[in-house]
């Protein structure tokens, strides 16, 4: 079974203390050493790195929640972490959003990292990541739509800005990828959109003529933090030293929005 799960059993606290990856198919100690069977071979633990089973680095993973002033909705701006490793990464999801900090988001300080909660995944028309275009003129091709306008410079071509368009629900239509001057003879310079597959492999729609186009800028800049009641946090540490996890904390303040 895929959900099947080891469990620890810690004599010293008397109580369950962890949830492991790893499914022995049986396990023996011999004095102070500790063995187990996997597809009909024999493996020592603790000989190798941590976080090693059966020659695959699973990493770590701890999930917790924070919920100061459990009545307020609060912002969650950051996550601090005093810790001996530098290998953290974060997911965090409120009962409003969800956001996440990468590893290279951890910033390190004298006893401690921290990292701003950067927004993933979802639309708000009352901030400024969304910029509207206006009404498609023509569907150049599959992949490229014209205006009777200039487009924002503000919308990059990276590959982290998304079109949509709303004919009565707010459709998909992929990444942007590049604007481009549809004719060479008129005043317009940046007058066709052009987009490539949509992020995550997310369903598309194609509009039609007259829709209101409009395009969702990548949240991670703006870095203001998570609303909710409540955050859900799951660090995850991929690296086979120790690593040692002594405190997260989180600066939450109450939400006016």
């Amino acid at each position: 079974m895929a959900d099947k799960k080891t469990i620890t059993y810690d004599e010293g606290v008397g109580g369950w203390t962890s949830f492991h990856s790893y499914t022995p198919e049986w396990m023996t100690r011999v004095g102070t050493k500790f063995f187990t069977f996997k597809s009909g071979d024999l493996y020592e633990h603790d000989t190798g790195g941590r976080t090693r089973f059966y020659n695959s680095n699973d990493g770590c993973n701890i999930t917790l929640s924070v919920n100061s002033s459990p009545s307020d909705v609060k912002l969650f701006k950051n996550l601090i972490l005093e810790t001996s490793s530098t290998r953290w990464s974060a997911q965090i999801s409120t009962d409003m959003e969800f956001g996440t900090i990468s590893e290279d988001q951890f910033e390190t300080y004298e006893s401690y990292r921290s990292g701003y909660i950067r927004q993933t995944g979802r639309l708000n028309f009352n901030e400024l990541s969304i910029i509207g275009i206006g009404a498609l003129v023509e569907n150049v091709s599959t992949t490229e739509f014209r205006f009777n306008l200039d487009v924002s410079e503000q919308i990059i071509t990276t590959g982290v800005d998304n079109l949509y368009f709303n004919d009565g629900q707010t459709r998909l239509v992929g990444t942007i990828n590049g604007i481009l001057d549809s004719d060479a003879t008129d005043n317009l310079t940046r007058d066709v959109v052009r987009i490539t597959s949509a992020p995550d492999n997310s369903s598309t729609f194609t509009p039609s003529v007259g829709n209101f186009m409009f395009v969702a800028k990548d949240l991670s800049p703006e870095s203001r933090g998570l609303r909710g009641y409540f955050a859900s946090v799951t660090l995850s540490n991929d690296s086979t030293g120790v690593a040692e996890l002594f405190s997260v904390g989180s600066e939450a303040v109450k939400s006016y929005l």
